[in-house]
Parts: structure tokens; C-alpha cells; sequence
């Protein structure tokens, strides 16, 4: 082939395609032979994917050696390139999914909240160096199906995994730290959505003054198809992002508030606001609402109980940014293009946002209390969580177990970990005893994340021992 090669411009692609289909092999096999974080099966059974296109490519390239014509030669040759080109792209999916960007210990319980929620997706974790967490769904009718004359590895690789594949994204590193994860919760409620049977009756009354107040502001008795499209579009986009946010409290209680605060701080000084997102207060104030609704049993009063602190609705995030009025927000997105209607829903729409949350909630408790009520993150959870666990890990002393007979002790939950590990860090954290250097609070910091990580890496043994 070589030699051919030389001469003959078709040898010459087939003489590229194939160098490519092996260094490609050579990459997806290195990758197969290593471990993964949390030792979860998604990146094995995405990697026979990619090595299940190589295979197709190779048939491919085989048939065009066979081919009669050169126009067939060259189609076959052609395929077997893009198909090159597309296990490349999968590869590129898997970026980040190693042990040098995530740590091993943390994937397990993330996916046991899948599995809890019966979301059996097959799913990979991968960390980024971007302030994002992300739940992306590939679907395989788009992606593969269209494949022709698949080889037998393929076929085997695409129907072992439960579509859509789920890929799951965490910042890496920098913004990584351990009670930053109960975001994640968030991203599962967007897996979960359609499970949901929303019920939105008691919006209808406040959907309609929302409506005459869009027609108000936009000059206009009855809205016309553009403006309703527009309304149903955002209404959706927003219901669905505040009820990831009620997913990620049920599952994690107080550490959601603490961690969605601050990241959208990190975020930078916009007020959120956009097509797709209500705004960042508005998300907060909701949280907020629900750790102060039950007054002494409430999860402010276990918190206040434990650490002699309120949590306020800028408890760690005073920083966070409000939107303006809204003829200013209307004025403000008709400046950076979004059409009068658009401009006239995101204004309108934000302040009547806090009646759906009512909807959401109500719903949302009513299906997990249905499906799976032990996974609901409770007050009384979070005060044996803090009295257990919080003056010990001051103490340097991970939360791995608890119970007072040593027969009888469990593994901590993710969400214990997060939730002491909150309230270490924002109200103990010049109490934690370990040998610091300067800047002590920074080191204080890191030493807080280290026993966390190591808090989840032996709870999870502890849980894996019990099975055994």
C-alpha cells in the first residue's frame, strides 16, 4: 500500500485514513486500560463505542480495496474517514474524565443519586476548567444510527448503553472543592424532569397577570403568536431550571443553597437573567424560603442550633448581584438585541416566577415521597448530621460513620459530607486544628477540602464493606 501510495491519489487517502484509524485504536485502548473515577463502567462502554467505529471505518476501507470502480473505492474511503473523524469527537466527549482531573471517591455517590431516582442512563463524569456544571444527553438516533453496515463490535457497544448517554461536567480543580458538589443535584433534577408529573394548576391565575402585563408593556390588547411562542419558551426553560434547583435541595438540603450561592457569585456580576435562566436572586430567595419555611424544625434553626449562626438570603453570597426594575430590564435586553416581545417576557415574567416554585415543590415532594422518600435530604437529618459529625471534623476527624454501637454505625451520607462540610467552612473554619502556614484561611481551606475528599473515599468503603 505504500508503494501504491506513491502514485495514486486514492492510495494515498486510504493510506492516511488507515494511519489515523490506528493512532485513534492505539488512544482508545490506552484509555481502556486505565482506571476511572469511582471505577464506573460509562467511559468503558463509551470507549467500545469509539473502538466499535474504528472497526466499521476498517471494514470500510477493506470493502474499497474489493470495490469494482473507483467511485465506490472512493465513497467507501470516504466514510471510513469521516468515521475516523467521528470517533475522534467521541474521544474529545471523554476529555477530562481521568484521575489527574477528578478525584476518585466523588463519582460514586453522584451516581448513586442516579440510580436512586431510577435514572439508569449510562452515565460519564468528567471535570473542565470552565465555571460550569452541565448535564449533556447524546442521543444515539442522531449520532450512530445512521451508520451503515455496522460491524458486529459496534452494534454490541451502542446496545449496551442506555441512551441518551449522559455526560456530566464539573469545574476542575480551581472551583472543584467537595461541598461545591451538591450543584450536581442540580444537574440530576434536569435528567429527572420528564419524570415528573408537574402539576401547574396553581399557576393559571398568576399566569394571566403576567400576560396582561406583557400586553401592557408592549402596547398591545391580546399577544400575538410571536410573543406567546416567546412566553412559553422562557416560561419553560425558567420552570425547568428553578426545578433542578428544588431537585438539589430535596437531595442535599442546606448545602444546595450554600453552594448555588456561591457559585453564582463566582459566576461573575451579571443578575442571570436570560432566555434560558430566571434570575440568580430569584433562585436564592426561593432556597432560602424553603431552609427557613418550619419554624424551630426548620433547617435555619438546626443550622443556628449548631453553629449559632442565621442563614440570611446573602448568607455567603453578598456579592450576588439583583436585577433592576423592570422597565430597566426590558430596556437593558431590547439594547443587546432580544426583540420587544422577548424583552417584554424576561421583564414581566421574573417577579411571578416565586408562584411556580409553589407548583414545583408541591409536585416534586409529592413524586419523591412516592418514589424514593429516603433519599429526601431532612432537618432532623441535618441536626444528627451536625451533632454527630461537626465538632469531630474541627478535630480533623473526617465524617465517615455514625451510630453509637459500633455494630450498628452507617456510612455518612453524600449529603451529611456536604452539609457539615458547610457549615465547617463558613462558620468554623478558624476552629479547624490543623498545622497552617500563611495565608492561614486559605490553608484552612484546603485542609477542609482534603478531609471531605477523604470523608467520601472512606464512607464509600465503609458502604462497600456492609455489601460485602
Amino acid at each position: 500500500m505504500a508503494r501504491e501510495a506513491q502514485n495514486n491519489p486514492l492510495a494515498r487517502s486510504k493510506l492516511t485514513a488507515q494511519s489515523s484509524i490506528k493512532r485513534l485504536r492505539n488512544q482508545a485502548l490506552d484509555l481502556k486500560g486505565q482506571q476511572f473515577p469511582g471505577g464506573h463502567i460509562g467511559p468503558y462502554k463509551w470507549l467500545s463505542v469509539v473502538i466499535g467505529l474504528l472497526d466499521t471505518a476498517e471494514s470500510y476501507l477493506e470493502k474499497a480495496d474489493a470495490a469494482q470502480n473507483a467511485l465506490g473505492a472512493s465513497n467507501l474511503t470516504r466514510d471510513a474517514t469521516d468515521l475516523a473523524a467521528t470517533a475522534y469527537e467521541c474521544l474529545s466527549i471523554m476529555r477530562g474524565s481521568g484521575l489527574d482531573e477528578l478525584p476518585f471517591p466523588i463519582v460514586r455517590p453522584l451516581q448513586r443519586w442516579f440510580r436512586d431516582l431510577g435514572i439508569n442512563n449510562t452515565t460519564l463524569f468528567r471535570a473542565e476548567i470552565l465555571a460550569n456544571y452541565e448535564l449533556l444527553p447524546i442521543d444515539d438516533v442522531h449520532a450512530f444510527r445512521g451508520i451503515r453496515n455496522k460491524a458486529p463490535s459496534l452494534q454490541n457497544a451502542l446496545n449496551n448503553i442506555e441512551w441518551p448517554f449522559l455526560r456530566v461536567t464539573v469545574p476542575s480543580k480551581a472551583f472543584s472543592i467537595i461541598p461545591h458538589m451538591a450543584i450536581v443535584a442540580h444537574e440530576i433534577g434536569h435528567a429527572a424532569f420528564d419524570d415528573v408529573a408537574w402539576d401547574l394548576s396553581g399557576f393559571d391565575d398568576e399566569k394571566t397577570k403576567v400576560g396582561d402585563r406583557i400586553a401592557k408593556r408592549l402596547g398591545v390588547t391580546t399577544l400575538d403568536s410571536d410573543t406567546r411562542s416567546a412566553f412559553v419558551e422562557i416560561f419553560s426553560n425558567w420552570f425547568e431550571e428553578l426545578s433542578a434547583d428544588a431537585f438539589s435541595f430535596y437531595l442535599t438540603g442546606p448545602a444546595s443553597f450554600f453552594a448555588l450561592s456561591e457559585f453564582l457569585t463566582l459566576m461573575g456580576g451579571s443578575y442571570g437573567l436570560s432566555k434560558s435562566h430566571p434570575a440568580n436572586s430569584l433562585r436564592r430567595k426561593i432556597l432560602h424560603d424553603k431552609l427557613i419555611s418550619g419554624g424551630t424544625k426548620s433547617f435555619s434553626s438546626v443550622f443556628k442550633k449548631h453553629t449559632s449562626c442565621e442563614i440570611t438570603e446573602d448568607f455567603n453570597s453578598s456579592l450576588l448581584v439583583h436585577p433592576p426594575s423592570a422597565d430597566h430590564v426590558y430596556d437593558d435586553f431590547l439594547k443587546h438585541s432580544a426583540n420587544r416581545s422577548v424583552a417584554a417576557v424576561i421583564a414581566e415574567l421574573n417577579s411571578s416566577m416565586i408562584r411556580a416554585a409553589a407548583c414545583i415543590y408541591d409536585s416534586l415532594d409529592a413524586y419523591l415521597k412516592n418514589k424514593c422518600p429516603e433519599i429526601i435530604y431532612k432537618p432532623a437529618n441535618l441536626d444528627a448530621d451536625l451533632d454527630c459529625h461537626l465538632d469531630a471534623l474541627l478535630a480533623a476527624i473526617p465524617p465517615i460513620e455514625s451510630g453509637s454501637n459500633l455494630e450498628d454505625r452507617e456510612p455518612a451520607s453524600f449529603a451529611a459530607i456536604l452539609n457539615v462540610g458547610w457549615a465547617a467552612l463558613l462558620t468554623k473554619l478558624p476552629d479547624l486544628r490543623v498545622k497552617v502556614s500563611e495565608p492561614a484561611a486559605v490553608h484552612k481551606l484546603e485542609r477542609l477540602h482534603g478531609l471531605l475528599l477523604k470523608a467520601v473515599e472512606l464512607s464509600e468503603a465503609r458502604r462497600a464493606w456492609k455489601s460485602v
